[in-house]
């Protein structure tokens, strides 16, 4: 497996028979495509493609043989043929809907944990926009709700892979609070798969997650899943993280690489 940068200079390590993955980008480092002569990428009849959020001015151009269009799962994939619980394939257009998961091979996931200290490590985002699709309303729920449990709610951005496990594994619980928007269509946050991977017990304010997870999802407001997850006894805490992990090993990069291959 080899990771570049879009740059015209590593046209030349794509080889025949190669899988290329690849993500259209947008942001402040990263200007938008506007034109078919702004894509680096070259398009070949002798390798693959699995392209996620590409347009159409470059997909179409591709041998439809050689596509496979990736997207995230929401609501909207629900009508498609369902492969296992939030996976989802649209064969006409040829278009895998699958969530994100754990960066972790099934076989590193972590032993289950429970701690008994007083902090709530978040790694990440708490923020909001103009369209208020951030989370700040729901993680200012979740910190009430800690501060009342006398919890402290440690948010930390930019830290190495290791140091997020580390930090997870030695919170006392470990939400994966989603805001309003990502909610409302279902979103699945790499977040939860991870924390679970991880070793502990996950719980989310997304509820198709109750479709995955079974009777080993925690429901409920963010008030009530953090008051039925601190009232659990250590066995039963790690009981029921070990058997989240059996479902979760469905949701690894792994996993979704496979998916890839069986639909190319």
């Amino acid at each position: 497996m080899v990771w570049v940068e879009d740059e015209m200079k590593n046209q030349s390590i794509i080889e025949k028979g190669d899988l290329v993955i690849s993500a259209e980008m947008q942001g402040k480092m990263v200007p938008a495509k506007i034109k078919f002569e702004d894509y680096y990428l070259p398009i070949r009849d002798d390798v693959y493609y699995c392209l996620h959020n590409f347009q159409d001015i470059f997909v179409d151009k591709i041998n439809p043989e050689k596509l496979l269009k990736l997207q995230v799962y929401v609501n909207y994939a629900q009508q498609f043929k369902e492969i296992y619980v939030g996976v989802h394939f649209d064969e006409q257009n040829k278009t895998l809907y699958q969530p994100w998961g754990t960066d972790l091979l099934p076989e590193e996931f972590k032993k289950p944990t429970f701690n008994k200290g007083k902090r709530v490590f978040w790694i990440g985002s708490v923020w909001n926009n103009a369209l208020n699709q951030g989370n700040e309303s729901e993680i200012s729920i979740l910190k009430a709700a800690l501060k009342k449990n006398n919890l402290r709610f440690v948010n930390l951005r930019f830290i190495p892979d290791a140091l997020n496990i580390f930090l997870i594994r030695h919170s006392r619980i470990a939400p994966a609070i989603a805001g309003k928007f990502q909610v409302d269509s279902n979103y699945l946050p790499c977040r939860m798969f991870k924390n679970i991977s991880y070793g502990q017990l996950g719980f989310t304010n997304v509820t198709k997650f109750g479709s995955i997870l079974g009777e080993y999802n925690i429901s409920g407001s963010i008030e009530e899943m953090v008051g039925k997850t601190l009232a659990l006894k250590e066995k039963e805490y790690k009981e029921l993280t070990s058997n989240q992990q059996k479902i979760v090993k469905n949701y690894t990069y792994l996993q979704h690489l496979n998916n890839i291959f069986k639909f190319l």
